[in-house]
């Protein structure tokens, strides 16, 4: 059932001395309603996936304090993480959220996590506090969120989000068009394994979908909830032709390619066990850069068939949506399966 997450149920002008205000009210993705003045200037995101939502839409200036998905201290930041945000050894915050911090700030609004900071949320209300939160665990569910984002930060933003939406829809839809010859035998059956060799992605997590854009069938659909830890037996029954492997973890492609047990395994013996690039966010996450994941692992599944310049693709998202320029090596790694 489609579900409509922004309201604009008002925008009356405030007479304030040297400006004007508007006020707007939206729906955040819990299903709260939520007052804000506008324009907001001074934001904090507890949630680290929503922090990359404010940059892909112009509004990476107003970030106080925010969280990065996968950056847990400044030390596990790269090189171009560094070059994309020279403030982030001012922004960065890690560990639980501080409610005094937040307030000590001046924050006009607080991005926080549906499933994690509804206790958090609360407090700030009472303390007089704009809270908005997120629950964005598919891919119609995040581009909703980038829509109620580009609502928060006014009518350039909700021209941006309307951009993005636009181009994952396209890239989608070209890849689907390249494979919708290709028999349902045929497609690529693959493994999505974590930060361990034998925890694996559900059918319920972003991932699966992913995996489903591309044109691959995930054998794992079949899990429910967040991470299973499941046994090699049943990996050699599934017997993957691909195995990715997260941007995130110690776990290398020889970890796998080396290891005697998995030698009989399809993607072993045809040497396709990846690990998926990063540059700034984790593309297999419900961040922007997630277009560029569903490009990725098409180009890699099949990459005779889907048309995509998945070069040109990722030069594309880091100008338009973060206002970064690629160099040549960056370009290259992330273009590499």
């Amino acid at each position: 059932m489609n579900r409509i997450w922004i309201t604009l149920v008002l925008a009356c002008c405030l007479t304030l001395p040297g400006s004007a205000q508007s006020e707007i009210t939206v729906t955040d993705q819990a299903g709260y309603t939520v007052t804000l003045k506008q324009p907001i200037e001074i934001i904090t995101s507890v949630h680290g996936i929503a922090t990359y939502y404010i940059y892909t839409l112009g509004g990476g200036d107003r970030l106080d304090t925010a969280y990065y998905i996968g950056v847990k201290t400044l030390s596990s930041a790269s090189d171009s993480m560094l070059r994309w945000e020279p403030r982030l050894p001012e922004l960065l915050a890690y560990g639980d959220p501080n409610i005094e911090e937040i307030v000590a700030s001046g924050s006009e609004l607080v991005l926080a996590d549906g499933a994690q900071h509804e206790a958090i949320a609360e407090q700030l209300r009472e303390l007089g506090i704009p809270v908005v939160l997120y629950r964005a665990e598919t891919p119609s569910e995040m581009k909703e969120a980038i829509a109620l984002t580009g609502t928060l930060l006014g009518p350039s933003a909700e021209d941006r989000a309307a951009s993005f939406i636009a181009d994952y829809e396209r890239l989608v839809n070209t890849v689907s068009s390249d494979l919708s010859t290709l028999d349902e035998q045929a497609r690529a059956r693959v493994l999505f394994i974590g930060t361990s060799l034998t925890k694996a992605i559900s059918g319920e997590m972003y991932q699966s979908s992913l995996i489903a854009a591309a044109g691959g069938i995930c054998v794992t659909d079949v899990l429910f909830g967040s991470w299973n830890e499941v046994n090699l037996e049943q990996i050699l029954l599934w017997n993957p032709q691909i195995i990715i492997i997260p941007p995130y973890g110690m776990i290398q492609p020889a970890d796998i390619l080396e290891n005697p047990d998995w030698q009989v395994l399809d993607a072993v013996q045809s040497g396709r066990v990846y690990r998926m690039p990063r540059l700034i966010a984790p593309m297999d996450t419900p961040v922007p850069e997630s277009l560029l994941g569903i490009a990725w692992m098409a180009k890699t599944f099949y990459p005779e068939r889907v048309s995509l310049d998945l070069a040109q693709e990722i030069e594309r998202f880091y100008t338009a949506y973060y206002g970064f320029e690629l160099t040549d090596e960056e370009i290259g790694i992330l273009s590499s399966p």
